[in-house]
């Protein structure tokens, strides 16, 4: 069956790295799906990938704006994107639900003017794209206003991704850690912030550590302590996704210090033990 088909049995998946492929050889974790990105559209997947398990794309190259605030998508090739997708042999697709300053050039920007652009992208993804899509929550606080991506407030309003979902019968991809920043900018729990989502719609969750700073709490991918494992299990009761997936690990300099295998075994194994435990089948 392939994914997003209506399987009722929760999978697991991780971002793909080095580590992971060399914990998966030894047999000492297992994964349904391996999550790989794009550096650029025209990217080809490797072939050997698919040895580690069906795979999924998070971000489909760097030239595609894949945020639903953009202000153009007018040079998408969209005939490569879906064939990357189909390569995957996936049915559905995640994008940023969000906007930034440089996605205008209004100062003052509302959140129906937002909405009516954001719907208008959903509207155009939907046409073009092969798969189903879902819109993933993005993070916020008063820092990521101010500091690159500099994110618009109304981005992470519960209301806008709700209206979102509904009014354009798409699913949601509920990003755990942002969703814990983004309750933290807005000065709510995070168990208040995730019951005004709509949870009947989400198809794939992601989960990884957040970190505190100076500054405010940040999505900085670190390994999972026992209050997301806790955030984890919250929401595994409370919603009925297809897929888990751990964002801890990549390949590249960007994820120095940030794949430890070692971690990725830790954090597996006890997914796989809070999922089999929350399953509703």
């Amino acid at each position: 069956m392939r994914l997003g088909e209506g399987n009722s049995i929760m999978k697991i998946s991780c971002n793909l790295s080095t580590e992971l492929m060399e914990l998966i050889d030894e047999k000492k974790v297992s994964v349904d799906f391996v999550k790989v990105a794009l550096t650029k559209c025209e990217d080809k997947i490797p072939s050997e990938y698919i040895n580690y398990g069906q795979l999924l794309l998070h971000g489909v190259g760097e030239d595609i704006p894949q945020h639903t605030g953009v202000a153009d998508l007018e040079n998408v090739d969209w005939q490569r994107l879906n064939g990357n997708l189909a390569f995957c042999n996936s049915t559905f697709f995640g994008i940023h639900c969000g906007t930034y300053k440089s996605d205008w050039k209004e100062e003052n920007v509302t959140y129906s003017m937002i909405k009516g652009r954001m719907s208008s992208n959903i509207k155009l993804w939907k046409e073009k794209l092969k798969v189903k899509l879902l819109i993933e929550n993005v993070p916020y606080t008063p820092y990521y206003e101010k500091n690159n991506p500099k994110v618009i407030k109304h981005s992470v309003s519960p209301k806008l991704i709700s209206e979102l979902c509904n009014e354009n019968n798409i699913g949601l991809l509920l990003d755990i850690a942002h969703a814990k920043v983004a309750a933290s900018g807005l000065g709510i729990s995070l168990k208040e912030y995730l019951q005004s989502l709509p949870l009947d719609r989400v198809k794939e969750i992601h989960t990884v550590g957040t970190r505190n700073t100076d500054v405010g709490l940040r999505d900085n991918h670190l390994e999972m302590v026992e209050e997301d494992y806790e955030a984890l299990e919250y929401v595994l009761t409370i919603s009925s996704p297809e897929i888990v997936t751990l964002e801890y690990g990549g390949f590249g300099e960007h994820y120095v210090n940030r794949s430890n295998k070692a971690a990725i075994e830790r954090q597996l194994n006890r997914i796989t033990q809070l999922v089999k435990s929350t399953s509703k089948t």
